[in-house]
């Protein structure tokens, strides 16, 4: 108690205090997407991005007619998998239905229905015998249906796969194999001749290990169903074998796209990793650049914290020359008058940055704190879902930012006043 009355006893103290319960508020604003949003893109994506490349197929045709043309161009895509798969360095491949994993989310979206509860899942197709989740490298987690075995004669739109959270959300276990789904989703009616949304009775018949189809995706809530056969100039995924760096590989075989992998009409285009095709997609969506954003707004603060703070410090520190000197005269030693520095900051920062906290929770109470990824399983819950843990973990981020900035400031300039000489500290006294 009588630190603090000293500490507070002085004017400069007083400012230094409101500067830095406002530096709090404003760390709070700028760091608090930051921190969830760097939390989210750095969960397990569920499958091993560096060892999958993507070959981006196209023709030498117009893509209307694709469509009318009697010429087959699944086999020549066909034959550019064959082609894929016998490359050096490569260990399976699959032909990819519309956009595959990891390249975000597709354009269908069924909702299953249990007990009157709805849960909007992202649906990605598979074809019958291939070996999506074997290149993927996405475990079953049902024992009678191994991961070699998850397409083996799946039937189009019947053979339904969900990852674990998907059941956990539904059924509350992931032994539902077996089972029963209602789906509703957007299908063609034979009887109209159009496409409506649609009620269907679906099998399950597994249960994998959870993947995410994007890196801002943060539910895991994924529907596989088997979709027959691939459509007209999708990608081929193809899986490296263990030890093959990506980079190396596709400069290897660059010449080889150009002049090997190619048929009459279709040909490899590009070759990319599936990390690079998901920040291609990313950037193409606007959720990296809302990343960069808040990136760019938390390195500004970032740096008028440095500055602000550093420089208030350096005059705050360095006025208590005298006092050290004093301090020294009196058979203080320099280590003891260094710590006496360093113990104070840390007492202000401390009270300050609490009383900034308690400031900004007035606000977040009423505006709500950051919530940049709407969910839809509510079996997946993280701790910024929780108000309370939420505010604990970044109000404790913030602190340690703010105290460490405040420390070094006010070491660099503690230490050299007390390397100096007594005489040199007490002239001006």
């Amino acid at each position: 108690m009588k630190q603090l009355k000293e500490i507070f006893g002085r004017k400069t103290s007083i400012w230094l205090a409101l500067e830095l319960v406002l530096v709090t508020f404003a760390c709070w604003w700028a760091f608090d997407p930051v921190i969830v949003t760097s939390y989210v893109t750095n969960l397990p994506l569920g499958y091993d991005p560096d060892r999958l490349v993507r070959f981006e197929v196209a023709s030498t045709l117009p893509r209307q007619q694709l469509f009318t043309t009697q010429i087959p161009i699944g086999l020549e895509e066909e034959s550019l998998l064959h082609k894929v798969q016998e490359m050096d360095g490569v260990e399976m491949a699959y032909c990819a239905f519309n956009n595959p994993i990891g390249s975000g989310i597709t354009s269908m979206a069924y909702h299953l229905i249990r007990d009157n509860d709805t849960l909007r899942v992202t649906n990605y197709g598979f074809g019958r015998d291939d070996k999506m989740f074997e290149v993927f490298g996405i475990q079953s987690l049902t024992p009678e249906v191994p991961t070699t075995e998850l397409t083996r004669d799946a039937v189009f739109e019947q053979t339904v796969i969900l990852t674990r959270s998907t059941a956990m959300a539904l059924y509350g276990t992931s032994d539902v194999a077996g089972r029963m789904v209602k789906a509703h989703y957007y299908g063609y009616n034979a009887d109209k001749l159009d496409y409506e949304w649609m009620v269907k009775d679906l099998p399950i018949r597994a249960v994998v290990e959870d993947v995410r189809y994007g890196v801002y995706d943060r539910d895991y809530t994924i529907l596989f169903v088997c979709q027959g056969a691939p459509g007209i100039n999708v990608p081929i995924i193809a899986r490296l074998r263990e030890g093959v760096d990506a980079q190396h590989f596709m400069e290897e075989h660059q010449h080889e796209m150009q002049h090997d992998l190619v048929t009459e009409h279709c040909y490899v285009k590009k070759m990319q990793t599936v990390r690079e095709g998901a920040k291609t997609y990313t950037n193409r969506y606007g959720t990296s650049r809302m990343t960069r954003r808040n990136l760019l707004i938390a390195a500004f603060f970032a740096v008028n914290l440095a500055f602000g703070v550093f420089g208030t410090l350096l005059m705050y520190t360095r006025q208590r020359r005298e006092e050290a000197g004093v301090r020294r005269a009196f058979g203080a030693t320099k280590w003891s008058v260094f710590w006496g520095f360093i113990r104070e900051a840390w007492l202000l920062t401390t009270i300050s940055v609490t009383l900034g906290c308690i400031v900004y929770f007035q606000f977040a109470a009423a505006r709500g704190l950051f919530k940049g990824f709407e969910s839809f399983n509510p079996a997946v819950r993280y701790w910024f879902d929780d108000f309370g843990t939420h505010f604990l973990v970044v109000s404790v981020i913030v602190y340690l930012i703010i105290l460490c900035a405040v420390l070094v400031a006010t070491a660099i300039p503690a230490w050299r006043i007390c390397r100096s000489e007594i005489t040199e500290a007490l002239k001006d006294e």
